[in-house]
Parts: C-alpha cells; sequence; structure tokens
C-alpha cells in the first residue's frame, strides 16, 4: 500500500494472522473515542486505519503530519477495544503503520504516550526520546486545550521514535 493512493484502502497486516488493516475515514473514531482519554475530536488532517478481526474493528489508529521547523509524522490516537487489549495487536499495528510511513517517507515516526505495554512492551524498533510529565502547551490550541482539561497533565509520558526496519537512513527535513 502506498501512503499517497486513497483508494487503496484494504491491505494485509501480520498480526497473528488474523487482521486486516484498512484506510478508513475519522469517523470510525466514533466507536473507539470513549476508550481513549483524549475522546474529543481528531485533527483535521489525521489519517486514520481499523484494524478488523472476524469482519470487527477491533483497534483504531491516528496518524499526523507535522510540518514546522522539523518533519514527521506522530500518532495522533492509538486504541484497542477493552476485549482485545493485551495480546499485541496495539503494538502490531504501531509499528506496521511506523514501518510503512518511515520507509516510503524517510521522516521520522513518533508517539507520546503513557501506555505500559507499549513503553516497557520491549518493542523492537523503538527507541525513548523524552520522558516526564506531558507539557501543559503555552498556545491556544485545540490539542493543547484538550491537554490541559484532561487528567494526562498529571501523566508521566514518554516520546518514542521509530527506527526503520530498513538500512536506509531517515532524514530529519528542515523547512
Amino acid at each position: 500500500m502506498r501512503l499517497d493512493n486513497p483508494d487503496a484502502l484494504k491491505w494485509l497486516i501480520t498480526i497473528y494472522d488474523i487482521c486486516i488493516v484498512n484506510r478508513c475515514g475519522a469517523s470510525k473514531w466514533q466507536m473507539f473515542r470513549n476508550y481513549h482519554y483524549l475522546n474529543g475530536s481528531l485533527p483535521a488532517t489525521a489519517r486514520c486505519y481499523v484494524a478488523v478481526y472476524q469482519d470487527k474493528p477491533i483497534a483504531f489508529m491516528a496518524v499526523v503530519s507535522i510540518r514546522m521547523r522539523a518533519k514527521y509524522y506522530r500518532v495522533s490516537r492509538l486504541v484497542v477495544l477493552p476485549d482485545y487489549q493485551g495480546i499485541g495487536v496495539g503494538k502490531r499495528l504501531l509499528s506496521f503503520i511506523a514501518e510503512l510511513y518511515t520507509s516510503q517517507t524517510k521522516l521520522p515516526f513518533y508517539i507520546l504516550t503513557s501506555n505500559p505495554q507499549i513503553i516497557r512492551g520491549g518493542m523492537k524498533n523503538w527507541k525513548i526520546t523524552r520522558f516526564g510529565h506531558a507539557s501543559k502547551g503555552k498556545e491556544n490550541s485545540r490539542i493543547n486545550n484538550e491537554i490541559r482539561s484532561s487528567l494526562s497533565r498529571k501523566r508521566i509520558t514518554v516520546s518514542m521514535q521509530y527506527v526503520s526496519a530498513n538500512p536506509q537512513k531517515l532524514e530529519t527535513r528542515q523547512s
């Protein structure tokens, strides 16, 4: 699957040889939002993906492109429904999408999380780049307002970067 081909909606991912990952619209977030601490709306530019098991959506991921001085991709949301948590679906989906993005764009890919399964999950190709409390954010943006009003301000969070399994060097493109 190519990132720049929005018509290619279905492609296989081997999550224990049982799941299919589809590119989906942001409307699919409604099914998962109650299971995430940032349950507000998604960024308008988010690319969304859903993992499906036996025709049932079980995990959701939204990725945003950050274009500031440095250019990179960041996970906006990653949610696995409760009945499917703890068996590696989220970690496998995260690594699959990260590899897809880094191999095709050569740009870095990050996640900011407080989920212990991801932080201590022994995930190959991920390195910790920062840990501490989530920033309160000084700007009056939608995401900063969501963080200020959520409990995430009090959580210890970790930023992690995906290091591609491909030997080609990733670039941090400066604008």
